[in-house]
């Protein structure tokens, strides 16, 4: 379990040129933004997953026990 809050980020890319040409494995033309997508992950004891968007008006909860099945559907099939 995750003992003290996690913060994550990515910058925001913009593609220039080729875009659907990758799914064809060609080559495309990226940058990256300064713009960044951020997740924090913190630790809770009430057995939920909270996603919170709130740029977007959106917020999204899940019970762990529910999640513990996608585990099971997805073991072995990632990374």
């Amino acid at each position: 379990m995750l003992a003290k809050p996690l913060t994550l980020s990515a910058p925001g890319k913009a593609i220039l040129h080729g875009e659907h040409a990758v799914v064809h494995g060609k080559a495309a033309l990226a940058v990256a933004l300064n713009l960044r997508t951020f997740l924090q992950i913190r630790p809770s004891n009430n057995g939920k997953v909270l996603i919170c968007l709130p740029n977007i008006g959106t917020s999204l909860n899940w019970e762990t026990v529910q999640l513990r099945t996608l585990l099971r559907a997805f073991s072995g099939k990632c990374c």
